[in-house]
């Protein structure tokens, strides 16, 4: 279906598909609401256009209007078309048919009968006009379902089989579905009851045009036949099926740059009676520049003397100078002129060479800045009090969504899981392009310290292990994992939580991430974390029609409990934590009690499922124990280690730990604290705890022989969800004491290979560490039971039934 733009002498082409500003009614809902038309473009200017373009003959599809066609209806090898808003009866779904060749009476014909798509194309038939169907997969999105892509084969021979707008993946899917069998259409026969309309109807016929709209990209995608001598040869040759579609799918980069074309150009015929006004001579001029892929902002000595005598010369000179109030526009300007965002831009844009993809990276760069820039004056307003103040600050995001909205549709595409169960369906087989072998997996924390990273880390490198392709994304201005695959988007800025000061959020730039996943083709995003990166990969994926998987790691509401001591932030924040991963596909949790909590809250019982967990087993193992280890570090003969590893933060219960730990030391229990990890707390719980021993982060073989060498372990923590860190204990042969609030309570064995204690209650706790440090006997019975616990559990297990919860 490929082909170059250079004509032939031995082919006659025409673009099939094409709008001029006669198609007023914009398929963009946006554009709708601010009422500006599908196109803009002047008939005869895209005459010659096309003309250049090495077209034969010329025609326009204006919805419903033959105004285009009309316009340079006495140039030569013209003939008049239109795209028609075509209904099917039943259910209202519309279709967009293209009709080639007729007349101004067949018009109005056709006008009357495009509500019921069966009389329209009894119609077309009887008075021999050629017509397709056009991008037939538009419509998923709306109503278009499976049982009408059966009905539309049996109606229709010719479909739009290379279009200047859609992406390559639906050019592929389409193609699929209509690679059609006898035994398909006797199939679709059965299901709708419907006739075939024509002979062979499992063979069709495929046209091509660039579905341009605004002036950019006409002759782009096109029509070949042998070579004719007339119009009237071309559309008999297209109708009896002796024709090929050329040229080149859309890109999500030239289409938006198409859509700003129409807006603008629109914006500026309304405008037209302040033709005289400077700021919008400047306006226009930074937009010529951005559809150049220029930087909007540098103009060169001689037009900024231009601007100012025109100022000037009109007396209009001090619209250039009014600040005006706090506005998108102002942002906008204030960012630009910063010296270190123009050398962001010059460095970002080195080196790219085509037009659209750097205006895609200056629109990426400037909307991003600004959206940060936004959310750090909400954020420091709200910190503030300054509520009412900081609900101002939503009023700019409105017009920057409305600037970046080219992209947002541009890049939209129909969720893959309609397309498969179309192709599932139609053709009963999913087509390899559909097959979910390519997953993007986003996290907003990875080289930190705690069991998100821990299993994003292991359960990736395994997964890579196995033969199968994922990347961790992650958007961090330093970030270093060795031995996975990475992509990092450098943020756009990073902020520190309030009462987390060293847990560091990024500010992703979204429009990368979403042409990213686009470009290479992604086919599922794993989400491990509800922050800004998490809700980035949410949008990029909502944008690109991909299916999401959601992984609840971490028991967010009760951190914020412990953290703020508030109630109402805690009710908040679990009101954002069911918005977030209701919007999933899928949702992993990491035990039955967190399925249930879920479940009770309204999520859908059947979108949870268990999270598969690995282990090493061999590192993790009593084999790596080492007497030295803790006693080099001043442990002394007799006192019995009660090793902490983890975070060291408040949502851990550390005080509790410190509290039981001196309420034992003070009675005279030789036990002696042991910490691995660090984290904003760690200050504070030397000082409270100034017997402890005190690592640091450990990794490797020195963690194995840290949990090894201690005798027991204790995870005091209530808002964990699961428990790398207990696991590896019991690998390890230890003993371990949980609380019986969130996850960690299902890997214990209460009494058995360890205990399961009333949650931040001090008393029940130094109970339990007490039984263990008095009887060396019990120590060791439960620690021989918790090895065999979890002796079985295997990283390439895990990361094969994770990778086969979604369906390939």
């Amino acid at each position: 279906m490929k082909g170059n733009c250079l004509a032939s002498h031995f082919m006659s082409r025409a673009d099939l598909h094409l709008h001029t500003r006669h198609s007023k009614r914009s398929s963009e809902w946006l554009l709708r609401r601010l009422d500006v038309p599908a196109s803009v473009s002047d008939p005869k200017a895209l005459y010659s256009k096309l003309r250049e373009a090495g077209m034969d003959f010329i025609t326009f599809t204006d919805e419903d209007s033959l105004g285009g066609c009309l316009e340079i209806a006495d140039r030569p090898g013209v003939f008049l078309s239109e795209s028609v808003s075509a209904l099917f009866p039943e259910d209202g779904c519309r279709v967009s048919l293209l009709v080639w060749g007729i007349s101004e009476s067949q018009h109005r014909e056709i006008q009357q009968l495009r509500t019921n798509i069966y009389e329209l194309q009894q119609y077309l038939c009887r008075e021999e006009i050629a017509h397709g169907v056009a991008s037939p997969l538009r419509g998923l999105e709306d109503r278009l379902r499976p049982i009408h892509l059966m009905r539309l084969a049996l109606l229709f021979r010719h479909f739009e089989g290379v279009n200047g707008r859609d992406g390559s993946l639906i050019t592929n899917v389409s193609h699929y579905l209509f690679d059609l069998r006898q035994e398909d259409i006797e199939r679709f026969s059965s299901a709708t009851g419907l006739i075939p309309t024509h002979a062979e109807p499992w063979v069709k016929v495929w046209f091509g045009g660039s579905d341009d709209h605004g002036g950019t990209t006409p002759g782009h995608a096109w029509t070949e036949t042998t070579q004719v001598k007339d119009a009237a040869e071309f559309l008999k040759q297209l109708r009896t099926g002796n024709c090929e579609a050329r040229g080149t799918s859309g890109s999500p980069l030239r289409t938006a740059l198409e859509t700003y074309q129409v807006a603008f150009s629109y914006a500026k015929e309304r405008m037209a009676g302040h033709a005289a006004s400077p700021t919008l001579r400047l306006v226009e001029k930074a937009f010529a520049r951005f559809m150049e892929g220029k930087d909007p902002t540098t103009f060169t000595a001689g037009e900024k003397f231009a601007f100012l005598a025109q100022g000037i010369a009109s007396g209009k000179i001090f619209e250039l100078a009014n600040p005006g109030p706090r506005s998108l526009w102002k942002e906008l300007s204030n960012s630009l002129h910063e010296p270190a965002m123009r050398a962001e831009l010059n460095k970002e844009l080195k080196g790219v060479e085509e037009p659209s993809r750097r205006a895609f990276l200056m629109a990426n760069m400037m909307a991003s800045r600004l959206a940060y820039r936004l959310t750090l004056q909400f954020l420091q307003q709200l910190m503030e009090g300054r509520f009412l103040e900081s609900i101002q600050m939503i009023g700019p995001v409105v017009p920057l969504v409305a600037l970046l909205s080219p992209y947002l549709y541009a890049f939209r595409t129909p969720s893959r899981l309609r397309l498969r169960e179309a192709a599932t369906t139609v053709r009963k087989t999913i087509p390899p392009v559909l097959h979910n072998t390519k997953r993007a997996w986003f996290t907003d924390t990875l080289d930190d310290v705690n069991g998100v990273s821990t299993t994003i880390q292991r359960m990736s490198s395994q997964l890579v292990a196995n033969g199968k392709f994922v990347e961790v994304m992650v958007s961090r201005n330093e970030v270093s994992v060795p031995g996975i695959p990475l992509k990092n988007f450098p943020p756009i800025g990073e902020f520190e939580l309030p009462e987390y000061e060293l847990q560091k959020l990024s500010f992703p730039p979204l429009l990368q991430i979403i042409d990213h996943l686009q470009s290479r083709n992604f086919t599922e995003v794993i989400i491990s974390t509800p922050g800004p990166v998490g809700l980035a990969a949410l949008g990029a994926a909502r944008v690109l029609g991909l299916p999401t998987v959601g992984i609840y790691h971490t028991d967010f509401p009760e951190y914020v409990r412990i953290l703020t001591e508030d109630g109402l932030m805690e009710s908040l924040t679990w009101n954002y934590m069911h918005w977030f991963y209701s919007q999933m596909d899928m949702i992993y949790v990491n035990s039955d009690h967190y399925r249930r909590c879920w479940v009770e809250r309204g999520i859908a019982p059947e979108k949870l499922r268990i999270l598969p967990r690995g282990l090493d087993t061999g590192l993790f193992h009593p084999s790596k124990k080492n007497p030295d280890f803790w006693k080099k570090r001043g442990l002394r003969e007799g006192e019995v280690g009660a090793l902490y590893v983890g975070r060291v933060s408040r949502e851990k219960n550390l005080d509790l730990f410190a509290a039981g730990m001196r309420r034992l030391l003070s009675s005279g229990v030789p036990v002696r604290p042991l910490i691995v990890g660090d984290g904003p707390y760690a200050l504070m719980m030397k000082e409270l705890l100034p017997e402890g021993i005190y690592t640091g982060s450990l990794h490797g073989d020195e963690l194995a022989a840290a949990y090894a060498s201690a005798d027991l372990f204790v995870f005091p923590s209530t808002t964990d969800t699961f428990g790398n860190v207990v696991i590896e204990a019991q690998a390890s042969g230890l003993p371990v004491i949980v609380s019986d609030v969130g996850g960690p309570k299902d890997l214990v064995n209460d009494s058995e290979d360890g205990f399961v204690t009333k949650g931040l209650d001090l008393e029940a706790l130094t109970i339990a560490v007490k039984r263990l440090v008095v009887d060396p006997a019990l120590r060791e019975k439960m620690g021989v039971l918790a090895r065999a616990r979890v002796a079985e559990r295997d990283w390439s297990l895990a990361a094969r039934l994770f990778w086969e919860g979604s369906p390939e």
